[in-house]
């Protein structure tokens, strides 16, 4: 008996601590100052902190995005301030580059040398350095054949063709100004107004071709007898060194190599002789002198002349 009345209050006392237990815990959640509240609370505004972070941190790459993007804009409303006080450098543009074009050679008619049956001279030719003196009639003809085709390809062909990849760029930025004075685009034409550098080339690259077509008409007139301005020059030999590779250009290299085939064809050819003065040999024409050629010890020097000024391809080389 006793121990059933034992039991019994036990049940009750862990039935009593088990509803005042969950009394207690039910009015501890609903304190505001509780622990679990509390903790709760907490980690809410870590969890908001953290939110606010990643939203001002969004909001400052959205900033200097923004910030970039305005800087971009008031570059270019400046280039357009530029742009509206450009209107007569833009027109100077135009005007220099429908100067920078350049009108096309017309095919000339170089025709071929009459060559003699016969032998009418007896000169020992000049050693020359791009043909060989001592030739057949077969490859004299041969030679003197060719030799407008020569002149014709570098003065027609070639030249022609550096004038049509000059003209090509000069019309590409002649569309390119007539946008900057006609286009409605302005960001596009600040673009292309800062980009325009380059058109200034255009004119240095027209003197350099005009140049070398100066110098191919020389040629040309050397070899047939055009050049009516031609002077008698003043013949003197610079013994100094000189890196011949450096001072080498097509239309010497061009000249010399026409020279070389008058002179092995000299004994066919009317009109031209070989004579010697004061130990310096001289190929002529008319009083004119078209190349010359020294030896002193076993150095050979051949000077090439063109044109009317005193300057002369020199070509040295050591003979054996």
């Amino acid at each position: 008996m006793s121990k059933n009345i034992k039991a019994f209050f036990s049940f009750v006392f862990i039935i009593l601590s088990l509803i005042l237990f969950y009394l207690g815990f039910s009015n501890l959640k609903k304190m505001e100052s509780s622990y679990f509240n509390l903790t709760r609370e907490n980690s809410s505004l870590i969890d908001k902190k953290d939110k606010s972070e990643d939203k001002l941190k969004n909001l400052s790459q959205d900033i200097n995005l923004k910030n970039t993007k305005l800087e971009v804009i008031e570059n270019e409303l400046e280039k357009f301030n530029v742009l509206k006080n450009k209107s007569a450098e833009i027109e100077s543009l135009n005007k220099e580059l429908e100067d920078s074009k350049i009108s096309f050679e017309e095919n000339k008619s170089f025709k071929s040398f009459e060559l003699s049956r016969e032998k009418t001279n007896s000169y020992p030719p000049l050693n020359g350095n791009f043909i060989d003196k001592d030739l057949s009639m077969e490859d004299i003809e041969d030679n003197l054949s060719i030799l407008p085709f020569f002149i014709d390809s570098y003065y027609t062909y070639n030249l022609n063709k550096s004038i049509g990849k000059h003209n090509i760029k000069a019309y590409e930025n002649l569309g390119l100004v007539d946008y900057l004075l006609n286009g409605d685009n302005y960001l596009l034409k600040s673009i292309l107004l800062n980009d325009s550098s380059k058109i200034s080339r255009l004119k240095d690259e027209k003197d350099s071709i005009l140049k070398k077509e100066e110098n191919l008409l020389e040629v040309s007139e050397n070899i047939y007898g055009l050049n009516t301005n031609f002077r008698n020059k003043n013949l003197t030999y610079d013994n100094s060194s000189k890196d011949k590779e450096e001072n080498d250009s097509q239309e010497d290299i061009l000249n010399a190599l026409c020279l070389d085939i008058l002179n092995s064809s000299i004994n066919y050819l009317k009109g031209y002789e070989i004579i010697n003065e004061d130990g310096l040999n001289k190929f002529k024409s008319n009083d004119k002198i078209l190349m010359t050629e020294k030896i002193e010890e076993k150095k050979l020097t051949t000077n090439y002349y063109r044109g009317v000024d005193e300057k002369a391809y020199t070509i040295s080389e050591e003979k054996e």
